[in-house]
């Protein structure tokens, strides 16, 4: 297994398979009512405590998936790209969001009903099979990213979380992904003071592992960062 299909396979949820192929009658109950609506980069697409309205599909751009402290501090556990759902997991256990969601760049998403996800769900039991692998591997993914707090150090965490963050970004028309985020979410993903990650930054700069423009983040030398994450 390369490197690319292992952190897509142990750090991404790949559930953009969700809805395809479904029965004609379950996809018009699924689409019915189905709104799209666009998000600034730092608005709120639903917050935590709030009871679930629907579930979401990010057509465009992406969505960081957050809890915070006590204190006011963000811990991002997941960073979703196009395609991907969110938002489910509350539905089906019909209680409130125990995280939130939030655009980090400028994104287009589409918002189902919640009557019209549970009706689809009752009413397929493709559908409901295909939901009950797709939590089986997120679960595992929340597994993999708190073990990353426990097992690598802040210099292999930051590396890493750049790994991902390459798949969640990369682009095939481009010859190099451009990683836009900014040092406070980075820092959040890695379980970290701001003040660390820029630091590993600056010192990933100097080995010449990346470049860096404004927010954008951008990786010179792939294999390398492998090595620093300890991957290999």
């Amino acid at each position: 297994m390369t490197i690319k299909n292992l952190l897509k396979s142990q750090y991404s949820f790949n559930n953009n398979d969700l809805f395809e192929a479904l029965d004609n009658d379950i996809s018009t109950i699924l689409l019915r009512n189905m709104e799209t609506h666009q998000f600034k980069a730092g608005e709120p697409i639903f917050n935590e405590g709030e009871k679930p309205k629907g579930i979401y599909k990010v057509i465009q751009g992406k969505v960081k998936k957050f809890t915070k402290t006590n204190f006011g501090a963000e811990h991002i556990f997941y960073i979703c790209k196009e395609n991907e759902f969110l938002g489910h997991h509350a539905v089906l256990s019909e209680e409130y969001y125990p995280d939130a969601a939030m655009a980090i760049i400028d994104s287009e998403i589409q918002i189902i009903p919640e009557e019209d996800f549970r009706k689809a769900v009752d009413s397929s039991h493709q559908l409901s099979k295909r939901l009950l692998k797709n939590l089986g591997h997120e679960f595992g993914v929340f597994i993999n990213a708190t073990k990353m707090l426990a097992k690598y150090t802040v210099r292999e965490r930051t590396a890493l979380n750049l790994l991902i963050l390459e798949e969640k970004y990369h682009c095939d028309n481009t010859d190099k992904t451009e990683i836009i985020i900014n040092r406070e979410d980075l820092a959040s993903m890695v379980g970290t003071a701001k003040e660390s990650v820029v630091r590993m930054l600056k010192d990933f700069k100097e080995e010449q592992l990346i470049t860096t423009q404004r927010s954008s983040i951008f990786i010179e030398d792939y294999a390398g960062l492998v090595k620093v994450a300890n991957l290999l």
